[in-house]
């Protein structure tokens, strides 16, 4: 059986749900336990991560920081687009909203579909305003891609979504259950659950600031059930805690990023040992 552990933030970013999940995974697999990182969705603002976001389209990919750091810390060969299979490229939302005709304000989401082999297929806004320069910067991806699906409205990128991108998820969630011992979500933003095909779960670790909470999986999962009997929408952690108590607490001290996986890794041992005994 897989275990299974499942790392949320409080807060919609820099909660610190990478670095914990980082430190989760180096520390299973010191134990001499195969552990994998798996971030369903992630997304990245063209202006706030263009580095990262640029060497990617280089090459005629999409990934972000998230996707590259749980790989390394997974000392996985899956490539960036199975440890994360659905990728938005965020912009800035325009000062007529209108222009976007009540679409997310995104410019392309990288959906990758792998079987035997992967297949990329690309959602593109034609309602998003581009630059030239971002125009160029796409063409590889475009290039690459196996699909490439255009939408202007929020019924046609529905239509898209409910078609590929759990699909997507589940392929790429079996291919590595099938090989690791143990499988670490990450959730994006201060949502509550990555994915709605997540049935069963060991263990959840709740972050922020300053903070590791830890919460009883079935618990957790119920908490999330009875929410989305009550809130027609996406569920925030926040709202899914406030039901719960959590099972332990640590308090955490800021690091630099030299030394915060290893720092973090030596909570692991007050929250996994006690788990896994």
């Amino acid at each position: 059986m897989v275990l299974s552990i499942l790392i949320v933030g409080f807060r919609e970013f820099s909660s610190g749900k990478t670095s914990i999940a980082r430190a989760l995974i180096r520390w299973l697999r010191e134990k001499g336990i195969s552990a994998c990182g798996f971030k369903p969705k992630a997304g990245n603002n063209l202006w706030y991560d263009y580095d990262i976001l640029h060497d990617a389209l280089k090459e005629g990919r999409l990934y972000g920081k998230d996707a590259k750091l749980l790989k390394s810390a997974s000392e996985t060969n899956f490539p960036e687009e199975i440890i994360n299979p659905i990728h938005r490229l965020w912009t800035f939302e325009p000062v007529e909203k209108k222009t976007f005709h009540e679409i997310p304000c995104f410019i392309i989401d990288r959906v990758t579909i792998c079987n035997d082999k992967c297949f990329t297929h690309i959602i593109a806004n034609d309602t998003a305003p581009l630059e030239p320069e971002e125009k160029s910067l796409l063409q590889k991806l475009f290039h690459n891609a196996e699909k490439v699906h255009h939408v202007s409205n929020l019924e046609e990128l529905n239509s898209i979504t409910r078609r590929y991108y759990n699909y997507a998820v589940e392929k790429a969630h079996e291919k590595i259950v099938k090989q690791h011992e143990a499988i670490i979500y990450e959730s994006y933003s201060n949502n509550a659950m990555p994915w709605n095909g997540i049935k069963k779960l060991n263990l959840v670790l709740a972050v922020e600031p300053g903070s590791i909470h830890v919460y009883d999986a079935d618990k957790y999962l119920s908490a999330v059930n009875l929410s989305k009997d009550f809130l027609k929408k996406e569920i925030s952690v926040s709202d899914v805690c406030e039901l719960l108590k959590p099972l332990k607490t640590l308090k955490t001290s800021p690091y630099t990023s030299d030394e915060i996986v290893d720092k973090l890794k030596e909570k692991m041992d007050e929250i996994m040992l006690r788990f896994l005994s």
